[in-house]
Formats: structure tokens, C-alpha cells, sequence
């Protein structure tokens, strides 16, 4: 925020004072004043604050009910860390303006700017309203209510806020992008809402966002999410021209060794292997340099000592998202807990509270070594409870996606730490030891695209629970027939169920040659975006393919959601980003997959699921071209493409990709080498876990 005046920017302060020094300077005899004045400024230019706040307590002294030195004692202290001395001097500067005082409204920003960022998000908005209330058209305050606002994922408010902003100062750009990040989340908060100007809360972002970079051309934060918002409505009309921009900005921050763009987003933005790896390197490096000094105080792990090869592991699993069931890591792992072996001891850290779900409570019986609630603990506590806890391996199940909690990973002393099941990529962090693969989703030939050692199962490493929780594809089955999906029985149905963002316009391409090959197919999508119909159907017209064969369908109940789909003939993977759960979930339901491997992790975890039901021959392609002959041949013969639906029907019970129990002995199994490798001295390796079935 390059707002004047915000607390904690410290040119931004620095100017401030610079003011409040002019304005007083006429008050006071013009020589002694002049002298402390500026000397005090000096000094906190200098960053000798200690200085400073003796000279601005001086001018105190002398213009005790001034509350422009109440306000450079009170920025003194923050830069300083003082927040409740700071907070006091502002309090103070209230009661000398007036409380209902128009130009009062300055300082309650100050104030709810102060409670922010400790953390008090309550008194922060009453902070805000305050100002609003004597003051009411402050498009800064309306802004940083609205910020607020979501990270309190109150987004409806937060839209409110920003609204009023743009409409009080229509080229703030700060305001246009944070109503563009609201509207981007109300599209999926509010799924059946929109803007009064637009047609769905995704159009009225992608307007906003480019807004902004109108009015700041070179902001490449606000480019990248407008990419992912253009993604995610398949708008690809300046995708070539945004992309390249993306490409430049990384590289240009990875010059100056610092990250761009959050790691999971990365992925969509057609990185290199290489560059999500200097990406993520230079995230992890701000974060272990930002802990350093932590990390100190956390105590010893008696485990790291304890070098015996004879002991029982005891495995810690963390999980930002507390295991609740609206994560694809507690649905797909739920049971996988109950199938480690008695040789080790299992803790979970779950670090978000408790949502009363089957999943979670599944997981939470099922750990021998306890359960820790750590959603109200902040990073050193967790990190110290790790300690106590005696954990051998520490188990980063969030890695860089949402409720991430990294911070707590640098911080702590565990002797080994595996990436897996969450972040689907390199963590490129040296407080990261391993990452759980396959040898389809990280062959050796790709080793160099990973900062960890790899720990690789013989078939998927992305285990999932369909055997156990999702035996409705087993009948007896509730019937849905595929007219009341809009089909007709010689339909031949190509789906593709993967978010929309992972859609690029050359794989688009290739469906729709297939669609021209193949009179009777269509395209199955799952309607994500409202908008994205409109420009997928757009792009279909443009390369001669008529509207009605691209179905379109919203997210369907989880009762009915597999029976649904299994109605579908071949499933269509993205190559930019496969299909991961999503393609567990296509397997489960009896869909054979076609998928073309890419070069980094997740362009290649489908291969892994593939292989798993021992479908590689026919499944995986080599380039875009074998992709469309592949898809082509096989919709022609649709008695083998119905066999393979038959044959992946009948053995799923008995395939690997399924067989929790099977990929749960793989995963320990390679803890346990692991564990080896440490206990006699020896740094971390990769391992081959070795097949069997």
C-alpha cells in the first residue's frame, strides 16, 4: 500500500513527519524549535528512532496539545514496534483534535491501519466506521475497510467498501484491484450472483483488474490476477501478450532474488520447470530468513538424536486446513491413517478448527500417537509441540496452497520433513528434505527440477479413499439416465472435469478437431465460471463447431456426482495441469482417461494414475498430434473404447490406483528408508520404494 501516511511504510512516515514538522514550525520560537525539529526528522530518516522519540517528546514538551507531534510520536513507536505506545499517542491525538472533529478521520485510519496489522481486526473496524462517521467520503478509508473486510472473508462488505472507494476516487487503482480480487471470490461464494453492471462477478474482475492496469502498466502483482481471473472464464484474447509480460516479470524478480507469484498459481502461468523451481526458491528463502531468528528459541528435538534403527517412527502430520472436509487432502486421506502399520505412531497437527466432519473425525480416531488442535497456536508453539512430541518425520500435507502455514515447517526441528499429497511441485525450500512422487509424475531424467530428494512409490503417490467412501459406483445405484443429463444414447461423450483455468487454447484446439472428426461427440464441461460458457462457446463457433455439442453442467451432489459422470465415454485431461483428484474420481467411476504428460509435477501426476490401473499403452500420448489420433481412433471404435470402460468397471476393486491399504505400505515404506539413510548419518537421498502387489 503506497498510500501517504500508513503506518509501517517508512518513507511514507518520513514524509508525514516532514509535514507535521512545516506546520508546526510557526508555533513555537522559530530557533529552538526549528533545531529539535529537524534533528528529529534527521534522525528518523536515519532510522535512529530511539533519537527521534527524545526529540519529538521535546517538541512535545513544548506544544503539549498539538496533536500533529502526537501523531510523530505515535509513527515513531511503530517503527519502532511499539504498537500499544503507538496506539496510545494516536488515542492521544484524538482527544486533542476533538472526537467528532472533521479532520479527525486521519487519525481513526491510523488507528485501524495500527489494529490491523496487530492483528486486532475488531477494534480495527471500529477504527474505520469512526472515521466514516465524521468524515464520510474518504475513499482511503473505504479501502482499507474493504481490505480488511477480506481478510475477514467478508467479501459482500468488501465489495460495499471498494465500490464506494472507485466511486469517491475513480483512478485509485488500489481500490479498482481490491474490487477485482472481491469479485473474483464472490463468483464462487455467490454462485447464482453478479454485479449490476455485468453479467457474472468473473466479467466484472476481469474490468477491474485491467483497470488497474491502466492506470499502472507495469504492476505485474495485479497482472497476474487478472490472468488467473481471465483464466477462469477461458477468455484467452490477450493470453499471448499477458503470459510473455509474466515471463519477463519473474525473471526480473528472480534478478533481484525474490519471488513473484505464488507458487500453486505459477503452475497455470506456463512456467518452465525451471522457473517454478527459482519461484518457489526465492519464497522459501524470505521465509527461512524471516524465522531465523525464531527458530533459535525452539527447543531441541530429542528425535534428531536418537539415531537407532530399531526404534518406532513417529510420523507427524500437518495439515493448514485442519483436515476439514472441504480439502481434497482430508477426502482423499481419511482412511489412509488407519492403514499405517503398528511400527509407527501417528500425530496429526490439524492448524484450522474443527468443522464436525465424518472426514475429520475419521482422520482424528485413527491417529496412535495423538491429535493436536493447533488452530489457535501460532507457529513457534506449533513448531516447540513438534519437539516435545518426539516426531522423527514431519509430513507438510498444505505445502504453498490455501491455509498454508510454511512459517511453521521452517520453524521447526523435526530431523526429517516430506512434502506430500498437498503442493504439487517442489517446495525449492532447504527446510524440506523430501518429496513423495512416482516414477511416472518425477522421473529420474527430472531431478534437477526439484530442490528435494525424492521418495518415489511404485505406482501413484496421491493416494485416495475411493474404495472405502465412494462405493456408490458399486450399486445398487440411484439411476441417472443420460437424458436427464441432456444426452443422447449414441452420444458419444467427451468430458473434461478439470477447473476451466487449466484450459488452454491449443488443447482446446485439439478437442474441437476431434469434435469435426466425430459428428456424434460432445464436450461435457462443469460450469465453474457463468461467464466461461460464453467464450468457450465463442471459441467453438470460431473453429466451426456448433453450440449445442458443448454440454455445460454446474457441480452435481456428491450422492449422484460419480453415477452422473460415468455416463461420460473418454475423459479428456489438460495437459497444463492434469487432472489429480479429479482423475482418481474419473477412474473410480469406470472412465478411461487420455492424458499428455508434460515436464513439470503437475503435468504429470494423471501418468501416475494411469499406469495405476494399468492403462498406460493406451492412455498416454506423446504430443498434442498423437493426442487428437489417439482420441479420434478411439471414438471411432467405440466397442474398445466401451470395453475399456467395461474392463476399468469390473477391476477397480482390484487395481492398484484404489487399493489404499497397498499405497499406504509404499508411502511408510519410504519413511522408513528414509529414516535409515538418517540414522546412519548419511544425508537425505532418493529413494525407489520397489513394487509389489
Amino acid at each position: 500500500d503506497e498510500r501517504d501516511g500508513m503506518l509501517g511504510q517508512p518513507r511514507q512516515t518520513a514524509m508525514r513527519v516532514a509535514t507535521a514538522l512545516l506546520m508546526l514550525a510557526g508555533l513555537v520560537a522559530a530557533g529552538e524549535f526549528e533545531r529539535i525539529g529537524q534533528q528529529a526528522l534527521l534522525d528518523f530518516n536515519q532510522q535512529r528512532f530511539s533519537a527521534a522519540l527524545r526529540g519529538f517528546q521535546e517538541l512535545k514538551k513544548l506544544q503539549p496539545r498539538n496533536h500533529e507531534i502526537f501523531i510523530a510520536i505515535a509513527q515513531t513507536h511503530q517503527a519502532m514496534g511499539n504498537v500499544q505506545a503507538a496506539l496510545d499517542e494516536l488515542q492521544a491525538a484524538v482527544a486533542a483534535i476533538g472526537h467528532l472533529h472533521p479532520q479527525v478521520w486521519e487519525v481513526y485510519l491510523k488507528i485501524g491501519d495500527l489494529l490491523k496489522g496487530a492483528g486486532d481486526f475488531t477494534q480495527a473496524l471500529r477504527a474505520y466506521d469512526a472515521a466514516l462517521e465524521v468524515s464520510p467520503n474518504q475513499a482511503s478509508v473505504f479501502q482499507q475497510r474493504g481490505v480488511l473486510n477480506q481478510e475477514l472473508d467478508a467479501y459482500e462488505q468488501a465489495e460495499k467498501d471498494f465500490q464506494s472507494a472507485v466511486k469517491l476516487d475513480p483512478i485509485n487503482p488500489q481500490g479498482w484491484s481490491g474490487l477485482g480480487i472481491a469479485w473474483m471470490y464472490l463468483e464462487h461464494v455467490l454462485p447464482d450472483g453478479k454485479p449490476e453492471e455485468y453479467d457474472s462477478y468473473d466479467e466484472g474482475s476481469i474490468f477491474a483488474l485491467r483497470r488497474v492496469m491502466e492506470l499502472q502498466p507495469k504492476d505485474m502483482v495485479t497482472l497476474s490476477n487478472l490472468v488467473m481471473a481471465e483464466n477462469r472464464v477461458c477468455d484467452w484474447s490477450l493470453r499471448d501478450v499477458h503470459l510473455k509480460a509474466m515471463k519477463q516479470a519473474l525473471r526480473e524478480r528472480a534478478s533481484r532474488k525474490e519471488n513473484f507469484a505464488p507458487p500453486f498459481h505459477a503452475i497455470e502461468f506456463g512456467y518452465s520447470p525451471k522457473e517454478l523451481l527459482v519461484n518457489s526458491k526465492y519464497l522459501s528463502m524470505r521465509i527461512g530468513e524471516a524465522v531465523k531468528e525464531q527458530r533459535r528459541l525452539v527447543p531441541p528435538n530429542p528425535a534428531a538424536s536418537n539415531l537407532s534403527n530399531s526404534l518406532q517412527l513417529k510420523i507427524g502430520y500437518v495439515n493448514g486446513a485442519g483436515f476439514r472436509n472441504g480439502t481434497t487432502t482430508a477426502r482423499c486421506l481419511q482412511s489412509m491413517f488407519s492403514y499405517h502399520s503398528k511400527s509407527v505412531k501417528i500425530v496429526c497437527y490439524a492448524l484450522s478448527s474443527d468443522d464436525s466432519s465424518k472426514e475429520r473425525d475419521s482422520i482424528k480416531k485413527s491417529c496412535s500417537g495423538g491429535w493436536v488442535d493447533g488452530s489457535s497456536m501460532t507457529d513457534q508453539e506449533l513448531a516447540a509441540r513438534v519437539s516435545r512430541d518426539e516426531i522423527h518425520i514431519l509430513v507438510d500435507t498444505t505445502g504453498y496452497t490455501m491455509k498454508q502455514r510454511t512459517e511453521m515447517i521452517a520453524l521447526s526441528r523435526a530431523p526429517i520433513v516430506l512434502s506430500f499429497h498437498g503442493f504439487p511441485g517442489t517446495m525449492a525450500a532447504k527446510f524440506v528434505h523430501y518429496l513423495s512422487s512416482d516414477r511416472l509424475t518425477s522421473p529420474p531424467e527430472y531431478q534437477s527440477f526439484y530442490s528435494e530428494k525424492l521418495a518415489l512409490v511404485p505406482y501413484t503417490y496421491l493416494i485416495n479413499d475411493h474404495k472405502q467412501s465412494r462405493r456408490e459406483v458399486l450399486g445398487p445405484i440411484k439411476n441417472v439416465t443420460r437424458a436427464e443429463l441432456g444426452f443422447n444414447e449414441d452420444d458419444i461423450i467427451l468430458a473434461s472435469f478439470n477447473q476451466l483455468y487449466k484450459i488452454e487454447p491449443k488443447i482446446f484446439n485439439v478437442w474441437m478437431e476431434v469434435m469435426r472428426q466425430v459428428p456424434k461427440s460432445k464436450l461435457w464441461l462443469l460450469k465453474f465460471s457463468k461467464a466461461a460458457s460464453k467464450y468457450l462457446l465463442k471459441e467453438a463457433a470460431a473453429a466451426g463447431v456448433k453450440e449445442d455439442r458443448l454440454v455445460f453442467h454446474s457441480k452435481f451432489p456428491k450422492d449422484i456426482e460419480l453415477l452422473a459422470k460415468s455416463h461420460a465415454d473418454l475423459f479428456l485431461d489438460t495437459p497444463l495441469f492434469n487432472a489429480h483428484t479429479t482423475g482418481g474420481d474419473v477412474l473410480w467411476a469406470g472412465i478411461p482417461m487420455l492424458s499428455l504428460p508434460g515436464e513439470n509435477f503437475a503435468q504429470r501426476v494423471a501418468g501416475g494414475l494411469i499406469r495405476s490401473v494399468r492403462m498406460s499403452n493406451v492412455s498416454l500420448v506423446r504430443n498434442l498430434d498423437d493426442y487428437a489420433h489417439v482420441a479420434t481412433k478411439l471414438c471411432r471404435k467405440t466397442k474398445e473404447m466401451r470395453e475399456m470402460k467395461r474392463l476399468l468397471g469390473r477391476e477397480r476393486e482390484r487395481l492398484p490406483l484404489f487399493a489404499t491399504s497397498l499405497l499406504t505400505s509404499h508411502v511408510e515404506t519410504s519413511m522408513k528408508m528414509m529414516w535409515e539413510v538418517h540414522a546412519c548419518g548419511s544425508k537425505p537421498r532418493h529413494i525407489i520404494v520397489a513394487e509389489r502387489f
